[in-house]
């Protein structure tokens, strides 16, 4: 899953962070996804988060200190099913290893998580990445995805799958340098039209509570292609009052990976 909550703004009435977190919790555990990743949450919206789903082990920083200021891009994913093998932050600009580092023209600090998870059955191995492009910053976007494709290309053939909202559409140049198939980096394809079976649900993903907006999908998963796509859905949960629980509507993807046993047996990953 993918699924950018909403930071919790000030002053918000409505659509405040205390009357939609029941909903958001209720949407993951619903779902039961066996590794989402989040956009927007501050360290308390995560601390929310982790005591109404304490079936998740999540790794994420705040993007302006490396600790806990300012909105994390946290990766959560099941301890029963999965452990981690290794994790690491880096932040989206020219000295990527500094916290709080501003690239390009973007807004705000924006970073990226990575983690290592080995299936505890099966043995197989999947790296995941997940991000949140600046939503000003065009050259920003394009340098991100630049340098999200260099990171995936360094760390390894594991199969990946890369979450987040990418602020950006499926004709823009950014998503084009994400799927670009011409370049020596590994090639990255979008899960929604890889999968088996039909796209369920409503395209759009950016929202404003009440109705996707028509042909804003700006939040993506993409995979490599050792990794089959059975399936892929954007989820219109609703709260009890028929709004929408962020201004984003969540995506999710079941996928098959590769036994890490040699056996061509494949691991089933997703709900």
């Amino acid at each position: 899953m993918s699924y950018n909550v909403r930071v919790a703004f000030p002053g918000e009435d409505r659509d405040r962070w205390e009357r939609r977190k029941e909903s958001v919790s209720s949407t993951i555990y619903f779902h039961r996804p066996d590794i989402v990743g989040l956009q927007e949450p501050t360290d308390r919206q995560l601390s929310d988060l982790r005591e109404r789903l304490p079936g998740y082990r999540w790794i994420g920083v705040g993007r302006r200190d490396g600790e806990t200021d300012g909105e994390y891009c946290p990766i959560g994913y099941r301890p029963n099913r999965f452990d981690l093998e290794n994790h690491a932050t880096f932040w989206l600009s020219a000295s990527p290893d500094e916290p709080g580092s501003i690239g390009w023209d973007a807004a705000y600090p924006r970073l990226a998580t990575q983690v290592e998870l080995r299936d505890i059955e099966t043995d197989a191995r999947i790296r995941v990445f997940n991000t949140h492009f600046d939503h000003e910053g065009e050259m920003a976007r394009e340098e991100s995805a630049r340098l999200l494709r260099r990171r995936i290309n360094s760390t390894g053939r594991q199969p990946t799958v890369v979450t987040g909202d990418f602020n950006c559409v499926a004709d823009s140049a950014p998503y084009r340098i994400l799927t670009d198939s011409s370049s020596n980096a590994r090639r990255l394809v979008d899960a929604m039209n890889a999968a088996e079976r039909p796209h369920h649900g409503p395209r759009a993903t950016y929202t404003d509570f009440d109705s996707p907006s028509s042909g804003r999908k700006i939040d993506h998963v993409f995979v490599t292609p050792d990794v089959q796509v059975r399936q892929h859905a954007t989820c219109a949960d609703t709260r009890p009052d028929g709004r929408f629980p962020s201004d984003h509507l969540p995506l999710v993807a079941d996928v098959a990976l590769p036994a890490g046993d040699g056996s061509g047996e494949l691991s089933e990953c997703g709900h």
